[in-house]
């Protein structure tokens, strides 16, 4: 059976375009991520004490003994949907 001999300057040509594809793909994403932070501007979260609390609180012998609790609101304004 015959198989055809493949030239080295075929097989170059074929890694050069693959280089060139992933190149081509790298600066894609890049440009995607770029357009991203541009358009949506992630800002930081909303973080809000709305109450603190001493339930137990005691001293003796020079120790303090306590516990507290914080009630907090955490929003995220970043899940918004995109309007124009």
């Amino acid at each position: 059976m015959y198989e055809p001999h493949r030239s080295k300057a075929g097989r170059t040509t074929n890694l050069a375009s693959c280089i060139v594809a992933t190149v081509f793909l790298l600066f894609l994403a890049a440009g995607i991520v770029i357009v991203y932070f541009i358009l949506f501007k992630p800002k930081d979260p909303k973080i809000a004490v709305d109450a603190i609390q001493f339930p137990t609180f005691s001293v003796a012998n020079g120790t303090v003994d306590f516990t507290f609790l914080q009630y907090v609101t955490v929003s995220n304004p970043n899940r918004d949907a995109f309007t124009h």
